[in-house]
């Protein structure tokens, strides 16, 4: 019988599964509690506030190796990352994320997100950060009316080839999903001038592009201080994007929630506001803390229930609804 043959990225994965459970009878013992993640996850602000004795260390990220198995390898008792990496953890690789108090403090996107996942990994996981995928424009007057009704504008002739769309192949198929006119993706792809959110601020302050779909935390201490930017959230909703804590399953550390405790209370909500940080609590209970916001952003940094209701969040896929997704997206190559 002839051995499969396996990828570089499953034997990592694979050998870091095998170590997890020596790893959890032989944590070293008087060594600070580690919080892990790539740079640009969480704010400075918030990792500010981290309570000792943990400490905050950055992740490095190898291109070539699946991010999250570097996270596992370089090891740490804590990681944040973002929604669109957490199918890389293996769930045998995550315990229980001990949070039932603060979960129950949670918003309505942020349960859903939770009870969209798989059962046994939903209580692996905790939201501690969401910000709506929103268009950015520079000097964008003339597509502002009709880019706050929905996403369609992106399709607009004067935007080809000037518009920066993410990374991410899933982000771009769900908005295309909301554009109701033939060969959607399709026409989308054309209209790209790069698929390079995490660059685009940069494309749109140089104007090289004109307008580029990132989550409104990115851009937002841009936003407020560069009149020539402006920010459509669209009134048919957005994609959510989320930031997570789990724990690996070796550690033998708490979650600290005297830290996100601090963090969801005054004066840190506000200060985490300021920079455009939403933590996952009540619409309502945030609405209340951001009267220092500029008030043409308010509804933008916090939404009207009618546009927060039509959001949604992109879950891991099944490995049948990843397969269907390639092949959707490599037919839709311009």
């Amino acid at each position: 019988m002839g051995i499969p043959m396996i990828g570089r990225r499953e034997f990592v994965r694979l050998g870091l599964l095998a170590g997890l459970s020596g790893l959890s009878s032989c944590t070293p013992i008087g060594i600070n509690p580690t919080l892990r993640a790539y740079k640009g996850t969480l704010p400075k602000e918030l990792l500010q506030i981290l309570p000792a004795p943990w400490r905050y260390k950055s992740l490095d990220y190898p291109p070539d190796v699946d991010p999250y198995s570097v996270a596992l390898e370089q090891g740490g008792d804590l990681y944040a990352l973002g929604d669109g990496w957490l199918a890389s953890f293996p769930k045998e690789a995550l315990q229980s994320i001990g949070s039932d108090e603060l979960t129950s403090r949670l918003n309505s996107q942020a349960r859903s997100f939770l009870g969209s996942l798989e059962p046994d990994l939903s209580k692996k996981v905790l939201p501690v950060g969401v910000s709506p995928w929103v268009m950015l424009f520079r000097k964008g007057d003339s597509w502002l009316d009709q880019a706050r009704k929905g996403w369609k504008v992106l399709l607009d002739h004067e935007l080809k080839r000037n518009v920066i769309f993410p990374e991410s192949p899933r982000v771009v198929m769900s908005l295309a999903e909301r554009i109701a006119v033939p060969n959607a993706l399709l026409r989308l792809r054309g209209q790209a001038r790069a698929f390079d959110d995490r660059n685009g601020l940069k494309w749109v302050l140089s104007g090289e592009a004109r307008v580029c779909v990132m989550p409104l935390q990115r851009c937002w201490q841009a936003l407020t201080k560069d009149p020539r930017l402006s920010v459509v959230l669209p009134e048919s909703g957005a994609p959510l994007n989320w930031t997570l804590l789990v724990r690996p399953a070796f550690t033998r550390e708490p979650l600290p929630k005297y830290w996100l405790e601090k963090a969801w209370s005054s004066p840190y909500i506000e200060r985490l506001l300021s920079i455009g940080w939403v933590s996952p609590l009540l619409l309502k209970d945030l609405r209340k803390k951001i009267e220092f916001i500029p008030e043409r952003y308010q509804s933008i940094l916090i939404p009207s229930d009618s546009i927060w209701t039509k959001c949604w969040s992109l879950p891991p896929l099944t490995a049948i609804e990843k397969n269907s997704q390639e092949i959707l997206w490599n037919a839709s190559t311009p």
